[in-house]
């Protein structure tokens, strides 16, 4: 029997709410006290297509939602047990709705593949009058053959949709999920061994995505102003705060476009307000120009960049990590930016709070860097791991009146760009007396007025530089890369971003055959942290480097900074899908087949 251990899969088609079958199950998975981890595959099309919701659930911590192989498939149409039919391990279950096509065409049928027949359509449309809530006759389907509780799992439905939708609907729901159950339970003969059960005193969780964990992070962090245009897979970001800043004061502004979303909120910090943006990789582009403009005069703003498939329109829908150079080196001249990556649900919080500040103790843009998988996917986190202890408020050399009103006293006049030693000026903000500057784009003097001279060029080049690769990376300020696994491995794995979860998972299962790996998570990805990146590679024979692109960019930023390239192997993946432990797993085999 395998219990409390299962990759489910839910297979419709777009715009059929068909996924909403994979988050009421989640949600009552979640309530049984189970650990969850979510994999939305859907098309950029509004209908029609098909699309897809794997769920992973383990009655311990997951860390990534998407396996090579599932065990079960919950089918809407015949397209779709096409598509996913060879994904499905030995013994593995297929629920297919039969509304349509009463059998499966025999080269849809594997011998080592239990199938379950029910009319899921037929019963909603011709017994409760609405072919919608084929859904949730579904889950009573699903959640009899899994040999869950009816009682429990009757409560929690209703309580969902009574939260969201009032009794009628909870109660039609209810009636729903009782139809598929007794469907079920009296013409499916259950044959197989998939076992769900409620986990006693299970740990308490919170189950969201990285995009709801980026907007709560910006809100905690004294955000106060967020203008964007939606963007695929950012745009979750917007409509939270959109509903949530005014309650504290914020303001959200959908601009016209990316160029103006950026513009309103560089002159929302300039003010002096906590400001972000947030985009994708076609409005990191439009945005870049701004980018420039913030670095030159060192304005501090977040910029969230949530990374899909391109160049141009791309994949809107799909994952990669294909915005890196740009991310880091995007723009014109020499525009040093701090850019850093989380890993997980919970880094997406806290480092969400580190970037806003960063880019004021820096005066800096700061790009928060993620991808489609963290961000639009949801995973079970504890709760104690978003909170709002131990927080901190860093607003860095930003001045107060009385600070302000001594350095006029002392200096006669008050050099919004006065050259330091560590490379941060004090920083006013309009309305204080005395503490008015200009800023444009142009290259300037220590009190901001344009200037040409060789001299100040040099001295006002070197200073935004030496507060990023000096001061920044000396600090201990920026989010430390972090080292996983076994010390004494002698192969390394490089990864950032929701590779995280992958290569822990495969770490987990090479233990598990003798075989020991070690991983450097870097969650700094400009300015790079030299000396642990180097120490890293160096203690290592080989170094796998996770590259979700074509181009190999983290590879590529590596050797900018490290010279052993011998030592480094890239590992590639650019189909529109995000890797899997067992890729990792398999290339870290080959490795070791040759190393020594």
């Amino acid at each position: 029997m395998k219990k409390n251990d299962l990759t489910f899969r839910v297979a419709g088609r777009a715009g059929d709410g068909s996924l909403t079958t994979g988050d009421v199950l989640s949600k009552i998975w979640k309530d049984m006290g189970l650990w969850l981890a979510t994999y939305k595959d859907f098309p950029s099309n509004i209908r029609g297509l098909p699309t897809n919701m794997t769920i992973r659930l383990k009655d311990r911590q997951i860390y990534y939602g998407r396996k090579n192989r599932l065990d079960y498939l919950l089918a809407f149409d015949d397209t779709n047990v096409k598509i996913h039919l060879h994904d499905l391990v030995p013994g593995g279950v297929i629920i297919y709705d039969n509304s349509v096509k009463k059998e499966l065409p025999p080269e849809l049928i594997r011998d080592d593949v239990h199938y379950y027949y029910a009319p899921l359509k037929k019963i909603a449309k011709e017994e409760l009058g609405l072919e919608v809530i084929k859904n949730i006759v579904a889950v009573g389907v699903a959640s009899y053959l899994l040999g869950m509780d009816q009682d429990r799992t009757k409560e929690i439905i209703y309580k969902f949709f009574y939260a969201r939708k009032g009794e009628k609907i909870a109660s039609s729901n209810v009636e729903a999920f009782l139809r598929g159950w007794n469907y079920a339970k009296e013409n499916l003969q259950k044959k197989d061994e998939y076992v769900v059960e409620e986990v006693p005193d299970a740990k308490k969780t919170y189950f969201i995505m990285g995009n709801e964990a980026v907007a709560f992070g910006a809100i905690v962090a004294g955000c106060r102003f967020i203008s964007s245009y939606p963007i695929t897979p950012a745009t979750d970001v917007l409509e939270i705060l959109a509903r949530e800043l005014p309650k504290y004061g914020g303001v959200m502004i959908q601009a016209e476009d990316e160029l103006s979303a950026i513009n309103y909120a560089a002159g929302a910090a300039y003010a002096g307000v906590r400001a972000m943006t947030s985009t994708s990789g076609p409005g990191l582009s439009l945005k870049t120009e701004t980018i420039g403009l913030l670095v030159m005069n060192e304005t501090p703003l977040v910029i969230y960049v949530a990374q899909r498939g391109g160049p141009s329109t791309g994949l809107p829908t799909k994952p990669e990590q294909s915005d890196l150079f740009h991310a880091v080196f995007g723009g014109h001249g020499d525009a040093p930016r701090i850019v850093i990556a989380p890993g997980n649900v919970k880094e997406m919080y806290w480092m969400t709070i580190d970037a806003f500040n960063l880019a004021e103790k820096y005066q800096t843009p700061v790009i928060l860097l993620t991808d489609q998988i963290l961000a639009q996917n949801k995973f079970s986190v504890p709760v104690e791991d978003i909170t709002i202890e131990g927080v901190r408020i860093e607003r860095g050399k930003l001045l107060t009146q009385e600070e302000l009103n001594e350095i006029i006293e002392k200096e006669g006049q008050f050099l919004r760009y006065r050259i330091t030693e560590d490379g941060i000026s004090p920083r006013s903000i309009p309305g204080q007396e005395g503490g008015i500057y200009t800023a444009n784009s142009n290259e300037h003097q220590e009190d901001g007025y344009t200037t040409e001279d060789p001299k100040m060029r040099t001295a006002m080049m070197d200073k935004r530089l030496r507060k990023i690769y000096q001061t920044a990376r000396k600090s201990g300020d920026l989010p430390e890369d972090l080292i996983h696994g076994y010390e004494d491995a002698e192969i390394g794995i490089i990864g950032y971003g929701y590779t995280y979860g992958p290569i822990m998972e495969a770490i987990e299962n090479l233990a598990s055959e003798g075989i020991k790996v070690k991983f450097l998570q870097m969650r700094t990805l400009w300015p790079v942290d030299t000396e642990k990146l180097s120490q890293f590679i160096d203690s290592a024979e080989k170094v796998i480097v996770v590259d979700h692109n074509a181009q190999a960019q983290l590879s590529t930023l590596i050797k900018i900074v490290y010279d052993n390239h011998d030592k480094l192997e890239i590992l590639k993946k650019y189909d529109g899908y995000g890797f899997t432990p067992e890729i990792i797993e398999k290339k870290v085999k080959e490795v070791l087949s040759y190393v020594g």
